[in-house]
């Protein structure tokens, strides 16, 4: 006859497995779940060939209207001109959070000069010759409007 400290190890029908349950130990920060992090960053599947990697020819939902009724203010001061940039919120957009601006010499890039959540937007420039635009981007958590695709607006900085 067996004894009973074997038919206790031995799992038979109606046994009752008497080991404790071993509770994971907390381990390094790279094992814990981390949290989903939404991207509005299209897939490469949905994307045309383009000049830039990953650029999708369609914005994002979360991706906010554009602003609307541009208008900038020149004010000379020593050599420099200080820019004032107003613009109209797009209204009811849950995804609006704020602008950038960006100003793009005749034939550059464009570059950004200022950011914020509210109208209007100021920098300061120095004076120069060339023709400028001034670009406005509405930007959410997610994503920000085509630069060359949003409001601009021409300015003369010399």
């Amino acid at each position: 006859m067996p004894n009973k400290q074997d038919t206790e190890l031995t799992p038979h029908p109606g046994f009752i497995r008497s080991t404790p349950i071993v509770w994971p130990q907390l381990r390094q920060r790279s094992n814990q779940i981390q949290q989903t992090k939404i991207s509005a960053k299209p897939q490469t599947a949905n994307v045309l060939p383009t000049t830039q990697p990953n650029q999708s020819s369609v914005a994002p939902k979360t991706t906010p209207a554009p602003v609307s009724n541009v208008r900038v203010v020149l004010r000379p001061s020593a050599g420099k001109k200080t820019v004032t940039v107003q613009f109209a919120h797009p209204p009811g957009n849950p995804y609006f959070s704020g602008a950038n601006v960006y100003l793009r010499q005749s034939g550059q890039q464009p570059v950004q000069v200022a950011s914020g959540a509210k109208s209007p937007l100021t920098f300061t420039v120095d004076n120069h010759s060339a023709p400028h635009s001034i670009y406005v981007t509405s930007v959410s958590n997610w994503g920000e409007t085509a630069v060359l695709n949003s409001p601009s607006y021409p300015v003369k900085l010399g």
